[in-house]
């Protein structure tokens, strides 16, 4: 028995459709196949990209550490300098002041001299006075105080009587000839010289020995 063109057709078409459906379905999956691989590409590149600026932004901030860091170098040397030199100012300041402090008072003590020079001329002139013993008494105790006062504050009495001379703190009013001290001996004084914390306020005017000459 033969068999049936009806059948033999729907066959071949069942054929030709399960080929045609085989190459579709091969066709989709190279398409999806690209699709992927593009997606792929696309997501590599702009991994690439992205850290390409998070490169630049760490080497922007790196640089931006770089000039605060200097910035900070310079302003702390800025300070250190000027603290030095307000420490120098500060110094210099005080020294004036000790300075001025000092002459002033070196000249207050100045003028207290004269009046120093009158007491022991006072009690000078009163020795064997009779009835100038008690005055004589309360005049030495007022300058006795006086001079214990200044000297605890820096003055310095010069009684060179007995001393070699010295040209930076005496001053020679007489040169006396005798044999019974060296040459250059002080052997009187006529008034007594003070410093004042180190400083000369006045030489002490003295009379100096030199060798007697021989009277033949």
């Amino acid at each position: 028995m033969g068999s049936c063109p009806a059948a033999n057709l729907e066959k071949e078409l069942r054929i030709k459709g399960q080929e045609m459906s085989k190459g579709t379905g091969e066709r989709k999956t190279t398409d999806e196949k690209k699709a992927v691989d593009k997606e792929q590409d696309l997501s590599a590149e702009s991994l690439e990209e992205a850290t390409v600026e998070v490169e630049q932004d760490i080497a922007s901030v790196e640089s931006r550490i770089e000039e605060l860091s200097k910035e900070n170098e310079e302003l702390l040397d800025g300070l250190l300098r000027l603290k030095a030199e307000f420490e120098n100012y500060r110094k210099r300041m005080l020294k004036e002041q000790t300075r001025i402090l000092d002459t002033a008072e070196a000249g207050l003590v100045k003028k207290l001299l004269t009046f120093i020079d009158n007491l022991e001329r006072a009690v000078g002139n009163s020795a064997g006075q009779a009835g100038a013993a008690g005055l004589r008494e309360g005049v030495e105790m007022v300058l006795g105080q006086m001079l214990e006062i200044l000297a605890k504050e820096g003055l310095e009495v010069i009684d060179p009587e007995g001393e070699a001379f010295d040209p930076e703190h005496h001053e020679a009013m007489m040169v006396v000839e005798t044999d019974q001290c060296p040459e250059g001996t002080v052997v009187e004084v006529t008034q007594k010289g003070y410093r004042f914390n180190g400083v000369l306020l006045r030489p002490a005017l003295v009379s100096v020995a030199c060798p007697a000459k021989s009277r033949e």
